[in-house]
């Protein structure tokens, strides 16, 4: 059923059956409870958002570009050696120093938030795969998107500014399609506060799937590349100062 969907409804990529076997078994989990269903992540309170929307000021507008470069960003959000996972497309995962990183960023569409342990691990399927959660060190960011298309930029700025309360926002990037990525410093957290925070988020209407520690989201500064689409830059529009 899911081949079939994403054959029907996924347009940009392909979706190989190793990728729909892998969300399904990080949505469900495995026996040492690592998935999503090791969490009860609530659903999107409408009302809430409504609220929350109507409340709270934006840090930072989302119609404006800093004109920061990945060289400008990632040396904040790794630390010197770390080695960090980057891919030009969704298929194709390279872990490197975070120097080597910074010479082809701006040319990447993917990275994983957080730092990797090494060059390949052993996946929840008991086989070596480059980016899986056994293979990162540990969970320094937490990336919150809203998947309800109905919830604008300029409404997505808000709903990120008031997460800002709880837990300190580092840098917004807009994924050059529907959505903001908003990425929260989190290693301070145990990962009891860590879940907690997220449910807020989910409350507010994150999508649950980004909890994965080794999920892909858009490169900061990088290129966004869409079959029969031009290119399209994933802007920074918010970096903390902190």
């Amino acid at each position: 059923f899911l081949r079939q969907c994403c054959d029907k409804y996924v347009h940009h990529r392909t979706v190989p059956d190793r990728e729909i076997r892998s969300a399904v078994s990080y949505v469900y989990g495995s026996a040492r409870g690592s998935g999503l269903g090791a969490y009860a992540w609530p659903d999107q309170d409408t009302q809430l958002v409504a609220r929350t929307i109507t409340e709270t000021s934006p840090l930072f507008d989302p119609d404006v570009d800093t004109q920061l470069q990945p060289t400008n960003v990632l040396p904040k959000l790794f630390r010197p050696g770390e080695l960090v996972c980057t891919g030009p497309d969704s298929e194709s995962a390279i872990i490197r120093p975070l120097e080597e990183c910074l010479t082809d960023a701006h040319l990447q569409q993917f990275i994983v938030v957080n730092p990797m342990r090494g060059r390949q691990s052993v996946n929840q399927e008991g086989n070596p795969s480059v980016r899986c959660q056994n293979n990162v060190r540990l969970r320094r960011h937490l990336v919150v998107e809203f998947d309800d298309l109905t919830v604008t930029k300029a409404q997505q700025a808000r709903l990120v500014s008031r997460l800002a309360r709880f837990v300190p926002l580092i840098l917004v990037v807009d994924s050059g399609g529907k959505s903001l990525h908003a990425w929260f410093h989190v290693e301070q957290l145990h990962i009891r506060d860590q879940a907690r925070f997220f449910a807020v988020a989910c409350l507010l209407g994150a999508d649950k799937s980004r909890w994965d520690s080794s999920g892909w989201l858009r490169m900061p500064g990088g290129l966004r590349v869409v079959k029969g689409i031009p290119a399209t830059r994933q802007r920074i529009l918010y970096e903390s100062t902190r």
